[in-house]
């Protein structure tokens, strides 16, 4: 599955969809197609994507459901009861910025979907910081490359709990999801070598689906990537050896 396949396949049925930094409209085009939205408004900082995506949506003959804002991000948007907000393939930090400066306009959306680039830890941030809800973290596997996406409930959960350190950097339902799928398997002699060893036989693991697969290709890319900076950071260090520590008490 790629990247806007798995977008479109998170967002649920709704009267509206508020697409921010629209892909040229592919997910628009999509949904409307298949009926999952009545309609969508497509928002982009830029005018050049604006009008790719207003051409795309000519072509489809669709744009008697479709409306184009040009502004940043939620500024010149007002969200309905019941609207759905997709922001995608911004990096963590931008995301986390746009739900800040709109933080008072998030209460209206049934659901909100994150697709970030990267640093998603900082949108993680955000979204403990505004305390909001996580619903679920997939991912998708594309050109061997993970791409995860958030999706949240804009009711607010409870400001006392927040998002540890592994969390925040790993995903609170990455982790969560993965321990459960990881409690029902078989006791497996390579998994006792170490951490990323570990990591590598589980995303192949062909009796997992390929959803709890891509999250185990998203873990351990994660992984690979702290080991890499954890000799020249402390909290990189810390991070994986809490992450050692969850995971191995999983078997």
């Amino acid at each position: 599955m790629d990247r806007l396949t798995l977008i479109t396949a998170c967002i649920p049925p709704c009267r509206r969809l508020i697409d921010v930094g629209s892909d040229h409209a592919t997910v628009p085009i999509s949904i409307l197609n298949r009926g999952i939205c009545e309609q969508v408004l497509i928002t982009d900082v830029h005018r050049g994507p604006i009008e790719v995506a207003r051409r795309r949506i000519e072509e489809a003959g669709l744009s008697d459901v479709c409306r184009f804002v040009l502004t940043d991000g939620l500024d010149d948007v007002a969200p309905e009861e019941g609207d759905v907000l997709l922001i995608s393939g911004l990096g963590g930090e931008n995301i986390a910025g746009i739900l800040e400066r709109g933080y008072h306009k998030l209460s209206r959306f049934y659901r909100l979907i994150f697709q970030p680039q990267t640093r998603d830890y900082l949108l993680r941030n955000a979204i403990d910081r505004l305390s909001l809800t996580f619903l679920d973290e997939r991912v998708a596997v594309e050109n061997r490359r993970p791409y995860l996406v958030m999706i949240c409930d804009s009711s607010i959960g409870d400001p006392g709990m927040q998002l540890s350190p592994l969390q925040r950097e790993f995903g609170p339902k990455i982790l969560e999801r993965v321990e459960e799928t990881i409690q029902v398997i078989p006791h497996i002699p390579e998994l006792n070598v170490n951490v990323r060893t570990a990591l590598e036989v589980l995303s192949a693991f062909e009796l997992f689906d390929l959803q709890n697969r891509a999250r185990l290709v998203y873990l351990l890319s994660k992984y690979e990537k702290i080991t890499r900076r954890a000799r020249f950071h402390l909290r990189d260090q810390a991070l994986l050896n809490a992450f050692d520590e969850w995971f191995l008490s999983l078997f």
